[in-house]
């Protein structure tokens, strides 16, 4: 029995007339009056006498209340699934310097195979990874210096801090450079950067400490002012841009990972899509083909 067919029936009955009854359903007549058929089939009984006005037939007349009530059952099936798939919200946190972009067409994906409602916070990756700890969220994105072992967190990916510059920057010409060589090379500094501190302890064991033209703990401000060429900055892989070359800097060999963490008690539905989609989303800081579900295992 197809649910189609009975709002077909009901149309037809509603109306008095095939040709209207397939407008109002949005189909074809031949569809309709197919899906008619296939229902009389079913129902071993010629449901309408055909005349100049179609009317109910007996067994229509019969038919008539059960197909009512049975649409009226799915409705309310249907409204009391969306209630409650309404009331599981999720709440996300985000590390400000994850690629914000890629982690929300994550959340999107999962959506698309679990319901659920978002309530997504922002903050640094300290504070989003202590937010995780304290089970003040249901699901954390944060990177990490080094990777976190606990039986509610997985690696999604690693990668290592590149220096980024315009694609017509001078820097653009090497793949490989030296602090010394950069001496005299204005910066972006990204506030928020995990690596910050331990980058600088670096920069300044070689004597070297670069001119600042910018230092700021939003992102995007500081991707724009790289594109224009106002300097350079350190940042992961992930978050380079479209117009941006990257270079490794000799003396700065440094990476993260970036974790996914979730509350234990998360409702296992909920953490298999969520689980699932990260796994298999193109991060942009992923490198080759590798299955992410790897990292989970570990």
């Amino acid at each position: 029995m197809n649910l189609a067919f009975i709002r077909y029936f009901l149309a037809v009955a509603d109306t008095g007339n095939f040709t209207e009854a397939a407008e109002r359903c949005h189909v074809t007549q031949p569809t309709l009056s197919a899906g008619v058929a296939r229902l009389e089939e079913e129902i071993g009984s010629r449901l309408f006498d055909r005349g100049r006005r179609t009317a109910l037939s007996a067994a229509g007349q019969r038919l008539l209340p059960h197909a009512r009530a049975m649409v009226e059952a799915w409705r309310l099936a249907r409204a009391e699934q969306r209630s409650s798939r309404r009331t599981r919200l999720v709440r996300i946190a985000l590390a400000s310097t994850v690629p914000v972009a890629s982690a929300i067409q994550w959340l999107a994906l999962a959506q698309g195979q679990v319901a659920f409602d978002l309530e997504i916070s922002e903050g640094t990756a300290e504070a989003v990874a202590e937010r995780w700890r304290r089970s003040r969220c249901d699901v954390a994105l944060f990177p990490a210096r080094v990777a976190v072992t606990a039986a509610n967190a997985a690696s999604l990916w690693r990668e290592p801090y590149l220096l980024a510059a315009a694609s017509n920057h001078l820097v653009a010409t090497r793949d490989r450079w030296s602090i010394k060589d950069l001496a005299d090379t204005p910066f972006i500094l990204r506030a928020a950067c995990e690596a910050h501190d331990e980058a600088t302890r670096l920069v300044a064991a070689e004597g070297v400490r670069p001119r600042a033209v910018l230092r700021s703990a939003d992102e995007e401000r500081c991707a724009a002012a790289v594109l224009v060429g106002l300097g350079v900055s350190l940042m992961p892989r992930s978050l380079l841009r479209p117009g941006m070359a990257s270079a490794e800097i000799r003396e700065v060999a440094l990476e993260r990972r970036v974790m996914l963490g979730w509350r234990e008690e998360l409702d296992g539905e909920l953490l298999t899509a969520l689980r699932d989609t990260a796994a298999s989303h193109p991060w942009p800081g992923r490198s080759g083909v590798r299955d992410m579900r790897l990292e989970f295992a570990r």
